[in-house]
Formats: structure tokens, sequence, C-alpha cells
């Protein structure tokens, strides 16, 4: 049996890995556009910041696995799924090839995207993130200049302006809507983030769009609004897109959110293709609605059952809750399943509280207050989302809250929850129970 991978991204590699262990019959090809195998794209912040001193530690080479060979420095074409083949090309040399599958996986990633609206009149000096060469290229650019301006206020935004205000830039961060993580996180929570990020001496201008950037590098125009921001170099944090080219060329169907449509063992319309990652369209646990999840941690599990049912196996991917968490050193915060607002414009009548509360007793000298914002079901008492922030300790209540909603469980379950406790690490009621004790006379109050 012979499974092509196509990418070899965080889904990409573990299709790979699961599909050789899980059929010792099974060869495993995979093809790689960069000429590095795999890579830690979160962590290219971190790198920019000078928190990871080299950027070849972010890079890795292929697994030592027996039957896996992976090819860099490729690209694959086309899909003839009538011949079950692909068209490669090899991006150093040009030579072109076709290679068979009997089982294909797709895990194609995506690709920055910067609004039609946004005129680039000169792109000397604008930059995206997304690959190591470009977190190489923007730390250079931070050796020799001082004023950064960033393009979005998102996850990428904020980690990228906190990673340049590191090394000691002037950073403006522009964000379209009137605060950071729209969507993401409630206006109270958002402005706790933003008032850390002025602290550290990001200036901030929300609520304004960016119509057109110009000037050469070293003179960066960019007009926010009516305001014309001037810097050295900008950076594009505006969003990524799932990369479905392929997908489309070959005739597999689309989902209503752009990603490639699979059922729940990760197979597309063909038969014999599975998708896997950022380019496919999976279901939202929460909302029970078709999604794009465009995280690693999620591209993992994804990667996880395509490879075992390309291999034969029999696997099911039952969807996402999206938690996802953003570490500023000052400030951790994250979310998981849909904010307040996002149920509302989908008809589901919510109820949600937001408590702040010390997250172990106050007489420790290392005590630190803990933000947290439930959202339930008003019906029901089903916990729809969440958001947490604080100098520590969000981590495991976070992915606490993401098996809350992975399971469906009601406030009421979350407030019987048994949580492990001492006090040198955290309160003996902890804060998700003093939210969820709170959720719960909100919801059943006379």
């Amino acid at each position: 049996m012979k499974i092509v991978v196509i990418g070899y991204g965080a889904a990409g590699m573990t299709a790979a890995s699961y599909a050789v262990l899980s059929n010792r019959e099974a060869e495993v090809v995979v093809f790689e556009e960069r000429s590095y195998a795999a890579y830690h794209p979160c962590s290219l912040p971190d790198f920019i910041g000078g928190i990871v001193k080299s950027a070849e530690d972010l890079k890795e080479p292929p697994q030592k696995l027996p039957r896996l060979k992976v090819h860099t420095s490729t690209s694959v074409r086309e899909v003839k799924r009538k011949e079950k083949k692909v068209i490669v090309e090899n991006l150093e040399s040009g030579e072109k090839w076709e290679e068979s599958y009997d089982k294909l996986v797709l895990a194609t990633g995506s690709s920055p995207y910067i609004p039609r609206a946004i005129k680039i009149l000169n792109e000397e000096g604008v930059h995206v993130l997304k690959k190591v060469e470009d977190a190489q290229i923007i730390s250079k650019l931070a050796e020799k200049y001082r004023r950064a301006v960033i393009v979005g206020g998102s996850f990428i935004g904020i980690e990228t302006a906190h990673a340049l205000k590191r090394r000691g830039l002037d950073v403006i961060l522009i964000e379209y809507f009137p605060q950071v993580m729209p969507g993401k996180l409630n206006k109270q929570l958002a402005r706790m983030v933003e008032k850390t990020l002025e602290e550290e001496g990001v200036k901030l201008i929300l609520g304004a769009g960016v119509k057109e950037i110009s000037g050469r590098l070293g003179d960066k125009r960019v007009l926010a609004g009516e305001e014309e921001i001037r810097g050295d170099f900008v950076v594009m944090a505006t969003g990524t897109r799932p990369n479905v080219e392929l997908a489309k060329k070959a005739g597999l169907e689309i989902g209503e959110t752009g990603g490639i449509k699979v059922d729940k063992r990760m197979q597309t319309s063909d038969s014999s293709i599975y998708a896997a990652g950022d380019n496919a369209e999976i279901l939202d646990i929460v909302t029970r609605k078709p999604t794009l999840s465009l995280l690693g941690n999620t591209a993992v599990k994804m990667g996880r059952v395509a490879g075992i049912n390309a291999a034969g196996g029999d696997a099911e991917f039952h969807g996402v809750v999206n938690v996802w968490i953003v570490n500023l050193g000052a400030l951790q915060f994250g979310g998981v399943g849909i904010t307040y607002d996002h149920a509302l414009k989908m008809g589901i009548d919510a109820v949600a509280v937001t408590i702040r509360v010390p997250g172990k007793p106050e007489f420790y000298p290392d005590s630190h207050k803990v933000t947290v914002r439930l959202i339930a079901e008003k019906n029901t008492g089903r916990i729809l989302g969440g958001q947490i922030l604080s100098r520590k300790g969000v981590l495991s209540r976070l992915n606490v809250l993401a098996t809350v909603l992975s399971k469906e469980m009601t406030v009421r379950e979350l407030a019987e929850l048994e949580l492990a406790y001492t006090p040198s690490l955290c309160e003996i009621i902890d804060p998700l129970h003093v939210a969820a004790d709170a959720l719960l006379k909100r919801l059943y109050r006379r």
C-alpha cells in the first residue's frame, strides 16, 4: 500500500507517522515545498523577540521511521484522481515526475491573507509572518531599524508587536475593529490585554482600517482611517486562508467555510483522498456548524485520524472547540468555544458572567488575580465558551474548559467537577468553580 502526503506541517507530519505506525505494509511518501522538513510556526515571534536564539532551532528534520520518505523543495502541481497519480516538481532542479498512490492525504495548510481593500503601493518593507524565513527577515530589520508598524490585532499581530517591543523598537499596532482579539475576547477582557500592551510601550490604534501602504523601506507610510502612520517597516497580520487550490483543481468538494469538505474519517468527496489541518472544514462541537480550525493543536488531531484511516484503520474526528492561548510574559490569556456576542448572532439564548478572584491565597508573595468569563446556553445550562486572563495558571484552566466543552457539559457539571488543590498553587475553590457558581446563580435566579 502506498500513501502520498502533501505537506509536512503539523497535520502532514502526524498523518505520515500514524500511517506508517498503523500499517506495517504501508509505504508513505511526503512532498513538502519548504527546503526544510518541519518547523515550529508558533515559535516564530519568540525568535523575533530573542527568546529562541537561533532560527535553526525552529527547524526539525523528518522523523526517522521505516517506510517513510520525505521530499523537501518539492511541489505537487496536480492531482490526477482517475489515474491515482500526482504530478510533482522539484523546485531546485525543475524536474517533474508522476507519483502513484493508493491513498492521498492533503495537508496543504494555509497562507497569509491581506484584504483587497488594503492597497500596497510599494511592497518593499512589507512582510508577513508564516515561515522561518519571514521571521529571519523581520529579525534582521529589527537590528537595523527602530520603528515597526503591525497591521492586525489578533494572535500573530499581538505576539509580533510584543516580540519587537522586547527588541527595543517603537511599535505601533493597528486594528480595524475597536478592540484587540475581535471575535475572541469580549471588550472588558480585551481592554486588559490592551492595557498590558500599552504598559509595554506598544502604541495602539483601534477602530481604524488600513487603506493604503506606501513609501520605501525605512520610510513606510500607512494610511489608517484618516491618519498617516510612519514607520520603517510593516508586518501584515491580517489573517490566513486555507490552501485549497490543489483540491479545487482536482474537483474535490469545498465546504461553505472555504475548506475542503471532509467527514468524521477526514475523508473527502473522493474515498481515496483525505484532508487534514488548516485546509479542512470540520465540525464545531459547540455550534454544530462547519468551521475552520487554523491551530496547530487541532491540526495534529486531524492528521492522526487521516493517517490512521489512509492506512486502512478506523478512527473518527468528532470536531473542535478551538481552544487557544497567548503568552505575553506579564499576561497570559486565552479562550475556548464561542463568545457571548457570537452566541447571540447565532440566535442562541445565552447568559454570561465575568469574575476576578485570587488564583491562590493572597498571603503568598506571588499571589495573582485570575479573570474568568463563562458563557452558557440559558435553557440547557450547556457551557458554550470561556475566556481566561492571568499572570499564570491560564493553560491548565483552559484545558479543563476545553474538556468540558468537548464533552458538552453543563455549568452544574463544571461546578461539581473535582480539581486538585494545594494552597501554594491555587485556591481551595478554584476560579473556574467561582465562575460556575456565579453563572448558576444567573441561570436559576428567581
